[in-house]
């Protein structure tokens, strides 16, 4: 179906990118201007979209978003980018009730645009329909970021890990073997060597998330015998970037489903009890997007027949959950919202639980790994740590020094000790713990955890 064009406001208007975790796990490979005309579509889409539009896509908003210089090849290669696009495929490997499937579909459908680039000020085009279950009616299981994040990035391998790195930001910490990754990204062919693939790829994107995302990492290679078998990432919040962005002068509108305090009144001004404070204290507490996706939750709720006795009561509820879980529709759509909400405290209970769970996991194997590491640049300080522990109870004198450090209980001495005397080493490690965990901590009691 052939929709109206987006105007050219419009098209600056909507600054988030949300897309099935299927999709960034998705394989393929873009190159940077087929990202750029990917990244501007995603753009374009609303939350409450049912269905592809024909986006238009304005030249000088591509040049003016992605800091590009204007040039007279500029149409030519975003016309080029259209057009590569549209003969990419997508391959995206998903679980359902039958068994682990391999979906293949085209990205983009009907392109439109100038035979004379002299002419040309935009294009048309559109995603092709089976995308829909990748990038419309997300209730669960999808990423959602602000597109600041990838506009400056000039390779699209860096935004590609930007992405992959995102969905585990919570954990802090992600593992790909070394073939699991290239295959991902498509680039087997094209960076067989480690060398290559690590200087081009994994350094570039590392230097490119640190300049201009809210997420940086560091990364450790896991060999087996000389070669490279794994990476490990671990993945920190990018205070520099997230601070310059709370500047005034360098704020960007960041919208869900509406972005100014009175056009998300206007949206709630129906339900008794609201007012223009509560919707500004909101905005001020949390974010234009975290407000926006939860009225976005209660309007669907709604319109999927839900029954909600108090709206304003519930999305205040809603406010104090940091993460949401869309409640199946059940098929009479006569739900009373006192059943929802319990179902919903006692799923959002379970999630926070296992990710405390996993939260602390990883940062004990993080411990590890740095202990690790530090031992085998200054093996005589394991040597001297181990010596001075030999005449302790939790030393086993019938074990050999490598028995003994199989044994739970002396390995956990050993990594006292190591903290203890060089404490500088976990500085960067502690403080993300400490910081991810009290954020976690704070949204189970808030849902009436006691632990």
């Amino acid at each position: 179906m052939k929709h109206s064009k987006n105007n050219h406001d419009d098209s600056q208007s909507v600054k988030l990118i949300r897309k099935s975790n299927n999709l960034v796990e998705g394989k393929y490979r873009f190159d940077i201007w087929e990202m750029r005309v990917f990244t501007k579509m995603l753009t374009m889409i609303f939350p409450d979209d049912e269905d592809f539009k024909e986006y238009r896509i304005y030249l000088k908003d591509v040049i003016d978003e992605f800091n590009l210089t204007t040039d007279r090849q500029a149409y030519k290669l975003l016309k080029a980018g259209a057009v590569k696009l549209m003969k990419k495929e997508i391959k995206v490997v998903r679980d359902t009730e039958e068994g682990e499937k391999e979906f293949l579909t085209y990205i983009a459908v009907g392109l439109d645009s100038f035979t004379s680039k002299s002419q040309g000020s935009y294009i048309d085009i559109s995603f092709h329909p089976k995308m829909k279950p990748f990038l419309l009616q997300l209730q669960t299981q999808f990423l959602m970021y602000d597109v600041r994040n990838v506009l400056q990035l000039q390779s699209s391998f860096s935004v590609r890990i930007y992405e992959l790195l995102k969905q585990y930001e919570r954990i802090g910490r992600r593992t790909f073997t070394l073939t699991e990754l290239k295959e991902t990204l498509a680039v087997a062919d094209k960076y067989p060597l480690y060398a290559n693939f690590k200087q081009r790829v994994i350094l570039k994107a590392q230097e490119d998330l640190e300049n201009y995302t809210d997420i940086r990492f560091t990364f450790e290679e896991d060999k087996r015998g000389k070669a490279v078998h794994s990476l490990i990432f671990y993945i920190y919040s990018n205070k520099t970037v997230v601070e310059e962005r709370k500047q005034p002068e360098e704020e960007v509108e960041i919208p869900s489903t509406d972005i100014a305090e009175n056009q998300i009144y206007d949206k709630l001004k129906e339900y008794e009890g609201v007012n223009l404070k509560t919707v500004k204290e909101w905005i001020e507490k949390y974010s234009l997007n975290y407000v926006a996706e939860r009225i976005d939750m209660l309007k669907r709720q709604q319109s999927n027949g839900t029954v909600i006795k108090n709206p304003m009561g519930y999305l205040q509820k809603l406010m104090q959950q940091e993460v949401l879980f869309y409640p199946q529709v059940i098929e009479s759509k006569k739900v009373v919202i006192d059943v929802t909400e319990q179902n919903l405290r006692l799923q959002s209970i379970k999630y926070h639980e296992k990710s405390l769970e996993d939260l602390r996991i990883n940062y004990y194997e993080q411990q590890n790994e740095i202990i690790k590491a530090y031992f085998e640049e200054n093996p005589v300080v394991k040597e001297e740590l181990l010596e001075s522990l030999k005449f302790g109870y939790d030393y086993n004198r019938q074990l050999s020094v490598s028995e003994n450090l199989q044994r739970d209980s002396f390995k956990a001495l050993l990594n006292s000790k190591v903290r203890e005397n060089y404490p500088h080493l976990f500085k960067e490690l502690d403080e993300t713990f400490r910081r991810q965990e009290i954020t976690i901590k704070q949204a189970l009691r808030s849902l009436g955890w006691s632990g």
